[in-house]
């Protein structure tokens, strides 16, 4: 889970649980100030009517985006983890200003990160179900082959190198696939929104800048697709080596990446997405 530094500022009620004011300031000097329960953001019992305020806390908080603002990249982020703040309202912050906590949410990740989430998620689906089609194999190699994709040369060669990246909405699954898809009482369309899906976490933003939920939503149609085979999302806590906070695309070397490959192997545990 992702938090945001902030400072607990005054004891505001005795009313069970308790309430602190806290606040935090944003990257453009704003202070914003709310109401919040003092054992949500006290994990040491170190807030009370007689505390020595300011206090130092952590907010729950969720990724957004990343912006340039000048020379700095600052974080855009909601607070909607604990429902502090107001509803659908986001904050830029430093960087600086947010850490990472147990437990792992698929949010904290970087883009890389839910790619391969999605791809161990879909390898063991495809285990399971017997499904072994080539082009699929090939497709998650090249997906995988994305995570060290370096220089515009690379990535050019890289870009347009496989016909299932461009298997849009309507579009019949190609053979000889399409004959074990069928062959294993699997619905095609079913598959073919889940293969759309794993491709568009990296292709849908691939240019432009990009916003978390994006490749969220994607990971949430590949989790919701193989968990009616029995087969739920890789465990977020496997993949920490990228966070969206150190990058949102993250820079995975070959060396986590062949961890995160490894990961296809391992025990599934449901978290949710956010």
């Amino acid at each position: 889970m992702l938090m945001l530094r902030g400072r607990a500022t005054r004891w505001i009620s005795d009313d069970f649980p308790g309430f602190v004011e806290i606040e935090f300031d944003d990257s453009d000097g704003v202070t914003h100030r709310f109401e919040e329960k003092a054992a949500a953001v006290d994990s040491g019992s170190a807030l009370r009517a007689g505390s020595g305020f300011p206090v130092d806390v952590d907010i729950a908080c969720r990724p957004h985006a990343r912006e340039l603002r000048g020379d700095t990249v600052v974080d855009v982020v909601d607070l909607a983890p604990w429902g502090t703040g107001d509803t659908g309202a986001t904050y830029s912050v430093a960087r600086e200003l947010l850490s990472w906590r147990s437990p792992a949410l698929y949010s904290d990740l970087s883009v890389r990160a839910r790619q391969a989430v999605a791809l161990a998620t879909f390898a063991r689906w495809r285990a399971a179900v017997g499904l072994r089609a080539a082009e699929l194999v090939t497709l998650e190699d090249h997906l995988w082959q994305w995570m060290t994709v370096d220089g515009p040369d690379a990535f050019r060669g890289w870009y347009e190198s496989h016909h299932l990246t461009g298997l849009g909405p309507g579009r019949p699954f190609p053979d000889p696939g399409r004959d074990q898809v069928a062959a294993l009482g699997l619905d095609e369309r079913d598959v073919r929104d889940a293969v759309r899906a794993i491709v568009d976490i990296t292709y849908g933003g691939l240019f432009g800048g990009i916003e978390s939920w994006w490749s969220l939503a994607e990971l949430q149609t590949v989790g919701d697709f193989t968990a009616r085979h029995g087969v739920p999302l890789a465990p977020a806590a496997s993949f920490l080596d990228s966070l969206w906070i150190d990058g949102d695309w993250g820079r995975p070397d070959a060396d986590v990446v062949a961890r995160w490959r490894a990961a296809r192997r391992e025990s599934s545990s449901g978290r949710g997405l956010v």
